[in-house]
């Protein structure tokens, strides 16, 4: 009834939840009263619940109101979702990192984690930094989605907001850790945010306690129907030094899994980054399906980070997001290229994945980095250099 307003103007409708009546209805029958005394829950005295409906009525309001006193154990924090339930949701939704539920609470909401290890997973073992595992941010990403959409089935995915990358999630000494994703939902109109934080814990010399770290944060933006086609630009073609992949990888420390990039060129002041495609698996099993395209959102990462060691000859890590965008279908294919559009020193870029026609797949917008703390060195910086220097 609260909805109905937002859907039909000019209509008005109020949603009452009530707690049980003193006196009156079945919560005043039998033994109940004492059930719910003995539960912490105050019986709602009938001539105050009167009064109440009738303000409500005569408001003019639209709202959802709820009239209660202590709800007693109503409120207490225990596991809202049975265990034939969390192995439905899996099972209609399933993912590489959706691992398990580890409880759905009434304050702290839905909680998922995966185990992942190193060995197994090319994600992780194509994605090292200084020798060592690191979680993708795009991997980040998809935990959030594949967390999120858990009780949403038919619902689709329209955008991931306010990413932040918080802290690098490593797999020391390449042996497996869990990944813990904290999902809390709210209403946004006729969209549904779902407020998501991925965190790790690990056991330190000294500690008798794991020491728990929040990585990544974001806003996963749900809506009931898939978000319109978008139609952008074809990319543009090269307008001057076209840099190879064998060049790209020399300073990218990415492996086979994670070499998304065919070439780069500059194009008027922005650079667009072709798709490299016939790329190696990105997760195993490989037949599990992704709720985003991660080596599609990390072409646009990879783009912006070329552009930036050819305007600034600064090596970025992925640190902020705006919004990501995303279209469907938005899946690998060939011809597939990113665009970066242009910007000043220390701002952010925004980028976008688009095929041959100039179809919208994916959106990047406010992308900004922290800079790697180990410089490039010169011999491997002069062809991203010479990108800008023939302008």
């Amino acid at each position: 009834m609260a909805e109905l307003p937002r859907r039909h103007p000019g209509a008005r409708g109020v949603a009452l939840d009530w707690t049980g009546w003193e006196g009156i209805g079945m919560a005043s029958r039998g033994s109940i009263p004492k059930l719910l005394t003995e539960a912490g829950i105050d019986l709602l005295p009938a001539p105050l619940g009167i009064a109440w409906v009738a303000r409500e009525l005569t408001s003019g309001d639209a709202a959802e109101v709820v009239v209660a006193g202590s709800l007693g154990q109503m409120l207490a924090d225990g596991d809202l979702l049975a265990p034939e339930a969390a192995a439905r949701w899996l099972e209609n939704a399933p993912g590489p990192l959706a691992g398990r539920i580890e409880r759905f609470g009434l304050h702290d909401g839905l909680t998922v984690s995966a185990e992942l290890d190193p060995a197994r997973q090319p994600f992780l073992a194509d994605h090292r930094i200084d020798g060592t595992p690191v979680l993708p941010g795009v991997m980040g990403i998809e935990a959030f989605a594949e967390a999120s959409r858990l009780p949403l089935p038919g619902w689709h995915l329209e955008a991931i907001e306010e990413v932040a990358f918080l802290a690098p999630f490593k797999f020391y000494r390449d042996e497996p850790r869990r990944v813990t994703v904290r999902v809390r939902y709210r209403g946004l109109g006729d969209r549904l945010a779902a407020d998501c934080e991925l965190a790790g814990s690990r056991l330190l010399p000294g500690q008798e306690e794991p020491v728990w770290t929040r990585h990544f944060r974001g806003r996963a933006i749900w809506r009931h129907e898939a978000p319109a086609p978008e139609q952008g630009a074809p990319p543009p073609a090269p307008e001057g030094p076209v840099i190879s992949r064998g060049a790209i990888y020399r300073v990218f420390f990415h492996g086979p899994a994670y070499q998304v990039l065919a070439a780069a060129w500059t194009a008027g002041e922005g650079l667009v980054g072709r798709f490299a495609g016939a790329l190696p698996p990105n997760h195993e099993p490989a037949t599990l399906a992704t709720v985003t395209p991660p080596r599609l959102l990390e072409l646009c990462f990879q783009a912006a980070g070329i552009e930036e060691l050819a305007r600034e000859g600064r090596f970025g890590l992925p640190y902020r997001i705006d919004r990501l965008r995303l279209f469907s279908p938005a899946a690998e294919e060939p011809g597939l290229h990113a665009v970066v559009s242009p910007s000043g020193p220390e701002e952010p870029v925004d980028a976008w994945v688009v095929d041959g026609s100039g179809r919208v797949l994916v959106g990047v917008e406010g992308y900004r980095t922290v800079e790697r703390p180990q410089p490039v060195a010169p011999d491997d910086l002069a062809p991203f250099a010479a990108m800008r220097s023939t302008q």
